[in-house]
């Protein structure tokens, strides 16, 4: 399965726990900067990964694209299937695939110049590889060829642009929504899920349960620790800002804060921080809280789905409710993969001509319907062979074309903004004051880039 980054959150020392990793996870991840600094570590793993990779020249009378991909498993036989369909599509090209689960292997090929002609990551990665000549911007290809980026799904493309420019193309995006728990539900004496999101909050005061200073039946949505607070920031209309205005105090994190401030002085911020740091070490394995049918609500994303029918849970699912001040209008937080064209390709020509193929041409259609991901192309959201990939499809789709999607910024100190806004979250889940968290957080995020 594809190795999975995501920003850690909430108890960041207790819970580095790569949870997107629900939809594909493992390998060892990296930064840009880090694989620029380790060429010399690095060196025998590219020169392996060279050696298993034939030179960027020529396969008969086709040239060859070297497309090192991050997915291992069942989902490399799926990206096997696509270059074989490419390359029977056309007589120029000919891609050779290699499954490399790694993203050090892969950052450590490019900046030693023995790396792919195009290869995968996540959109959330894009500012610094661009800022580190990781990346090739693809303007002049997009500009020669004619590309309507609007293809795209709203806010998928933000994520690979940077200054400016576009230096990739998504391929897939992620987005969540709400799982709640039937029966909880109707012992609590509720009928149906919450219309808005101050509903969704009173509710999970009263389904919370605890006994002799203990939360025994955890109603808040606080496990996976890394989704709630930002869809609920984002759900009030907010977003942290861009580089140069950061807005960790804008109103919906503030309103995430006082939620989890307010839950905590009614539960106890020991039993509180207890069950949270114990059902994070469990996400996504039969102790996990939902799963185990100890959990309200739940926010997530597509591959919790299976799991949960798995465990036989009573459960529903729709779009996180709109808070009252939207006036209905939802919103999700939106990550992406995406493909990109190393700076250092020997055969960048080809490999545009792949990535055309693989995100918007018919390779992006045969890797949603095989993997069972969220498009990011618009022409695929009511395609009736992607709308019946699976009974939760149905309001992810409708996540994608209703709700406003929205991104965390696209810097390089990403990490150290996410660090900030999960400290923040962490005082206020350990007892502290929400001004004291926001305003430690906005002194922490000055001269970010």
């Amino acid at each position: 399965m594809k190795k999975k980054r995501v920003l850690c959150v909430c108890l960041t020392a207790a819970m580095l726990t790569g949870l997107l990793g629900g939809c594909g996870s493992a390998a060892s991840t990296s930064t840009a900067s880090d694989a620029a600094a380790s060429t010399d570590a690095g060196a025998a793993a590219t020169s392996a990964a060279a050696a298993e990779t034939p030179a960027a020249e020529s396969a008969g009378d086709k040239e060859t694209v070297n497309f090192w991909y991050l997915w291992g498993g069942d989902e490399a036989k799926y990206i096997e299937q696509i270059i074989a369909a490419y390359n029977e599509s056309q007589d120029k090209y000919e891609v050779v695939g290699l499954s490399t689960p790694d993203q050090q292997k892969v950052l450590t090929g490019i900046s030693g110049g023995n790396g792919p002609d195009i290869t995968d990551d996540f959109g959330s990665d894009m500012a610094n590889y661009a800022n580190e000549n990781i990346a090739l911007a693809l303007d002049d290809y997009i500009a020669k060829d004619g590309i309507d980026t609007s293809a795209f799904v709203t806010g998928t493309l933000d994520q690979q642009q940077y200054d400016g420019k576009t230096y990739a193309f998504p391929i897939s995006a992620n987005v969540f929504a709400l799982y709640y728990n039937k029966d909880l539900l109707e012992e609590a004496g509720y009928k149906e899920p919450p219309k808005t999101l101050e509903e969704m909050e009173e509710m999970s005061f009263k389904m919370t349960k605890s006994e002799n200073g203990q939360i025994t039946q955890l109603g808040a949505p606080l496990v996976p620790t890394s989704y709630w607070y930002n869809s609920i920031t984002f759900d009030y209309g907010t977003d942290y800002g861009q580089v140069g205005n950061l807005t960790p105090d804008n109103e919906g994190f503030r309103n995430a804060l006082t939620y989890l401030h307010d839950y905590v002085a009614e539960f106890g911020s020991d039993a509180v921080n207890s069950y949270v740091t114990s059902g994070q070490s469990k996400v996504n394995s039969a102790q996990d809280p939902f799963l185990a049918g100890q959990a309200a609500f739940r926010i997530d994303g597509t591959w919790f789905y299976k799991m949960a029918e798995d465990a036989g849970l009573n459960f529903g699912l729709e779009l996180l409710p709109a808070a009252e001040s939207q006036n209905g209008q939802t919103y999700s937080y939106l990550d992406t993969s995406c493909f990109y064209i190393p700076s250092t390709a020997k055969n960048p020509d080809g490999a545009w001509d792949f990535l055309k193929y693989i995100t918007m041409g018919d390779g992006a259609k045969m890797f949603i319907t095989l993997k069972k991901d969220l498009p990011a192309l618009n022409s695929l959201l009511d395609d009736p062979d992607v709308t019946s990939n699976g009974d939760s499809y149905s309001v992810y789709l409708k996540v994608l074309s209703e709700s406003t999607l929205k991104t965390m910024p696209s810097m390089l100190n990403g990490s150290d903004y996410a660090t900030a806004l999960s400290n923040a979250v962490d005082s206020v889940m350990l007892g502290g004051s929400v001004d004291d968290a926001i305003a430690t957080a906005v002194s922490a995020s000055e001269g970010l880039k």
